[in-house]
């Protein structure tokens, strides 16, 4: 008689914590525990994987998707799933999930760590002291700006945005927000959220986040014409996807002094990065450490794993893309 051979399930980078040991006794498993895959080692992989658990720096395109025919579950590491062609996954029968809620509190702490580092100035601080251009106490030095009484907008108020606004209600902000579809009235009142078109929060926003994810209509939304039409003292935070943003227009844009500032936790071709952006100093540059917590990784690397057995075992995993 022979011995049926394991499925396989290949896991493109390193996860936090044991959780893929809780697959062992169901699976083969193909674990890249030091560094995320290159496409080209992925793209070989995957041709006989029953499972995938994919980083979000990876492109799972068709190419991959039809030569992997055993394929049956993507688990991606992230919520964003831009690098995943989901519908061409679900024509061929494939459960594509992803890491929502549990990253959510991490990820708009960092957004709020970015607009305090860009509207204090915090970076630049930091940068003086160390290459000993700091002299002494001036009144004039550094001068930021508050968060308390001003206008934060929030584009695409799903959860991160939500908790964004949450914590903004701590320094007595004023906080708009935009989405693809009005939140419910009690969420909007618990909040304190008013809603805006996306004119309404260019014109408005002292502060702007984007929290949206990457799709044809958010595809280079803030390009030149955009920055025209926000305040000139407005300061712009990226935590969402980098192609929201045009890099180009950017950089025209304030070497026309068109915002007054940046933060950018992702990038649009990561991970090069311009040159005009790394010399501004109204410039804060991030690598993509939006979720990056012991708390939220943890949970995010348990959250895959689940996907992968609650589909072998027959169950319908808790967050399901699409």
């Amino acid at each position: 008689r022979t011995v049926q051979r394991m499925d396989k399930v290949l896991i493109t980078g390193p996860l936090i914590g044991d959780s893929v040991s809780r697959l062992v006794d169901h699976f083969r498993v193909e674990y890249s525990r030091n560094e995320v895959m290159n496409q080209a080692a992925f793209s070989q992989a995957a041709t006989d994987a029953w499972g995938i658990v994919t980083m979000t720096s990876l492109s799972v395109d068709r190419h991959i998707i039809d030569s992997s025919p055993g394929l049956k579950v993507i688990s991606n590491l992230g919520v964003g799933c831009d690098n995943i062609d989901v519908s061409y996954a679900q024509s061929k029968g494939i459960v594509v999930t992803n890491t929502p809620d549990v990253l959510s509190e991490s990820t708009a702490e960092m957004g709020m760590g970015l607009l305090l580092a860009t509207a204090r100035r915090i970076i630049e601080g930091d940068r003086m002291v160390k290459v000993g251009d700091f002299s002494g106490w001036k009144v004039d030095l550094l001068l930021g700006s508050e968060l308390n009484g001003k206008t934060l907008g929030i584009l695409g108020c799903g959860r991160i945005g939500q908790s964004i606004a949450r914590m903004a209600g701590g320094f007595e902000m004023q906080v708009l927000y935009c989405n693809r579809s009005r939140l419910p009235a009690e969420v909007e009142a618990r909040l304190h959220l008013s809603v805006v078109d996306f004119d309404g929060l260019l014109e408005k926003s002292d502060f702007l986040v984007i929290t949206a994810p990457l799709n044809k209509e958010s595809h280079h939304l803030f390009d030149l014409k955009t920055f025209e039409r926000m305040k000139a003292s407005a300061i712009l935070i990226n935590i969402g996807r980098g192609p929201v943003i045009k890099e180009v227009d950017l950089i025209a844009a304030l070497e026309r002094n068109l915002i007054a500032g940046v933060a950018l936790d992702v990038l649009e071709t990561p991970p090069s990065v311009a040159e005009q952006l790394k010399e501004r100093t109204n410039v804060t540059l991030t690598p993509h450490l939006g979720s990056a917590t012991t708390e939220a990784r943890s949970a995010m690397s348990d959250l895959v794993i689940d996907s992968v057995l609650d589909v072998h075992q027959g169950r319908v995993p808790n967050y399901v893309v699409g």
